[in-house]
């Protein structure tokens, strides 16, 4: 009440009061004049007004929710001095048909003072019946000031659904219990919780034993010790793999061929809550009945599935009827083939064009078919050969076998045959062009000498002789150069040649290209390198011994091709372009006719002597050893080495 008056401020509350105290007048007064029919109903009027004013204050102070419980999907009340002054709509809903006013006013408390003082101590499980139904709740409370506030969660519908699951695994276990076959069920952590008495028969173990709780791990020992396992050759290995179904998630099926004759089957799968269960099936006088009707039917069965060859039988009315497993990898089909129509085969294979002969042969009436092989190219790079067979009743049986191999091989053997014709040619190419290479400067070299001979003789003019003995001296370096080169192509073709990478920058290089070049003074012109853009800042990782000699080949061969030409000098312009997975080295030669690159690189087909031969054999191994490339440009007179970079 004193709540109540501390709104009197308010203008509607003070008409309330004073229509109020205007009822109260009249009641009095017809209480007087004892008119009762009067007086019963003003005191409902003024009973209905009392509840009006409570449901408005109290909306009001649900609206300001000062206690944080409206919000709540939980059941929450506010208790001050042992009197429930708030509650959330959820608490009203477990008293149907009891208005707010009704419970704030009859002061209805779902939980005891018991119950609080239980709920001091943190959550609370409780039980309770509100309205004629049992309920399961979690209690707890918190104050706050002078208040309570009581915090319950339903948990009934949870509770519920534990009692009947623990009554249907009771269930469970008591079927099982009444199973013929073996069944043990293990916990989390391995150790037996539940067996039926066909386990503990099958087992060997006693039921004192069983009910102790051993681990799987101590039961598959024992029954090892006890010889009803099947037998193994590495048994801690295999006991590893049968507990290891604790880790995994999926069902497994085993059989086990125990060492009594004995054949069981085992179904194991993972609990929901952790741990596995074990059915032990015994198939033995089935499996053994199976047997005996189909042990001819395997051993036919085994044959042809073991043949190397694919086998297909066809029945009269063009249905498959038989076929083994290298049929259907052969063709890659399904195994679900058996009664499969020709035409359906075929279409699923999407090979009719290769199976035209063959679907002709199986359509064909019965006396119509015949006997007959070829040989089919498949798509898949695959050659097949194929022959059929007409059984008595007419069916006809194709054996397919894969010559993919055979094939390739008999294609190899043609390969190499045409290598080695095309190294023999080679070789009687190398040698036309080697004989003359040498024979040329030899002839120099004697010619020359029977003229310094003759003209010592007839006592000439020294210039003369000086001449000779230049063009002696020339024709001997060069005729060192040949056999060089000669003894080089054997290095590189036996592949006794080491890569020698170092780091220098551009202008080291040009120099190492350029002192190559001055050992070469037996060439019809004199060559000058120069950088084109390259400086000491630019630096390369490059085997510079065996590169140099790739470019002194280049040069050579270019210059065996200038012994009619007039020109004495030539400059050649070097660029570098780097990048990170291979160096670009261009080489520009000025002063040189352009007509002369057309022909540079011409295959020589005929195995007859052309100029630069052995320099062309020389630029190849070194290119096959960069693993590089080189490309010529006639219009510009450029030469382009391009070689993979190599990190250090």
């Amino acid at each position: 009440m004193n709540d109540f008056l501390v709104d009197i401020n308010n203008a509607s509350n003070l008409v309330s009061i004073i229509l109020l105290s205007s009822l109260l007048a009249l009641f009095f007064i017809y209480q007087k004049r004892k008119l009762h029919l009067i007086s019963s109903s003003i005191k409902s009027i003024m009973q209905s007004f009392f509840i009006y004013i409570f449901e408005t204050k109290y909306f009001r102070s649900i609206r300001d929710d000062k206690y944080k419980i409206q919000s709540s999907n939980k059941i929450c009340c506010v208790l001050k001095n042992g009197k429930i002054i708030e509650f959330n709509e959820n608490y009203k809903n477990l008293y149907i048909g009891k208005t707010s006013s009704e419970i704030i006013r009859d002061n209805i408390q779902i939980f005891t003072i018991e119950d609080l003082k239980i709920a001091n101590n943190g959550n609370t499980k409780i039980k309770k019946i509100v309205n004629g139904k049992r309920y399961t709740f979690i209690l707890k409370s918190e104050h706050r000031g002078d208040s309570i506030i009581m915090i319950a969660e339903d948990k009934t519908d949870e509770y519920v659904r534990k009692q009947l699951i623990d009554k249907q695994n009771e269930t469970n276990l008591q079927l099982m219990n009444r199973l013929n076959s073996p069944v043990a069920i293990f916990s989390q952590d391995r150790s037996l919780v539940f067996f039926n008495s066909a386990f503990e028969s099958f087992s060997m173990m006693g039921y004192k034993y069983l009910s102790s709780k051993p681990t799987e791990s101590e039961i598959l020992d024992s029954m090892r010790q006890k010889e009803i396992l099947p037998y193994q050759a590495n048994f801690q290995e295999w006991k590893k793999k049968q507990l290891s179904i604790y880790e995994k998630l999926n069902d497994r099926e085993q059989w086990w061929y125990l060492q009594d004759g004995r054949t069981m089957r085992i179904l194991s799968q993972p609990n929901p809550m952790g741990g596995v269960t074990h059915i032990f099936e015994n198939h033995t006088e089935r499996l053994a009945l199976e047997n005996e009707a189909k042990l001819l039917v395997e051993i036919q069965k085994q044959t042809i599935d073991s043949l190397s060859e694919g086998i297909v039988l066809f029945g009269i009315d063009g249905k498959i009827k038989l076929h083994n497993p290298k049929f259907t990898e052969l063709w890659q089909t399904k195994d679900s083939i058996i009664g499969m129509h020709i035409e359906v085969f075929i279409k699923n294979t999407e090979k009719s064009e290769i199976f035209n002969e063959i679907y002709l042969n199986i359509v064909s009436s019965g006396v119509d078919r015949k006997e007959h092989s070829n040989i089919l190219n498949c798509g898949n790079n695959k050659v097949i050969y194929y022959q059929c067979s007409i059984l008595p009743d007419r069916s006809i049986l194709y054996t397919f076998t894969d010559v993919t191999d055979s094939k390739r091989i008999e294609e190899a053997l043609i390969e190499k045959n045409n290598a080695l014709t095309q190294a023999d040619n080679i070789k009687t190419s190398f040698m036309n062009n080697i004989s003359h290479e040498l024979r040329a400067p030899l002839q120099n070299i004697i010619g020359f000498s029977e003229l310094i001979e003759g003209v010592q003789k007839k006592i000439n003019s020294e210039k003369q002789i000086s001449d000779y003995i230049r063009d002696i001296k020339r024709s001997g370096n060069e005729l060192h150069h040949q056999i060089n080169q000669i003894l080089e192509i054997t290095a590189l073709e036996s592949g006794k040649i080491e890569s020698e990478y170092q780091n220098i920058n551009g202008e080291e290089f040009i120099k190492i290209f350029q002192d190559e070049l001055n050992k070469l003074d037996f060439m019809n012109i004199n060559y000058n390198l120069a950088g084109d853009g390259i400086n000491s800042n630019t630096f390369i990782n490059i085997d510079t011994a065996h590169i140099a000699r790739l470019f002194t080949g280049l040069v050579r061969l270019v210059d065996r091709h200038l012994t009619n030409v007039d020109t004495k000098e030539c400059k050649i312009k070097m660029g570098i372009q780097l990048s990170d997975r291979s160096y670009k080295f261009i080489f520009i030669f000025d002063g040189i006719p352009r007509t002369l690159f057309n022909n540079i690189n011409k295959l020589n087909k005929e195995f007859t002597y052309i100029p630069g031969s052995i320099e062309n054999v020389i630029i190849d191994k070194y290119v096959m050893f960069f693993s590089g490339d080189i490309s010529i440009t006639p219009e510009t007179n450029q030469i382009t080495i391009e070689i993979p970079v190599i990190q250090s």
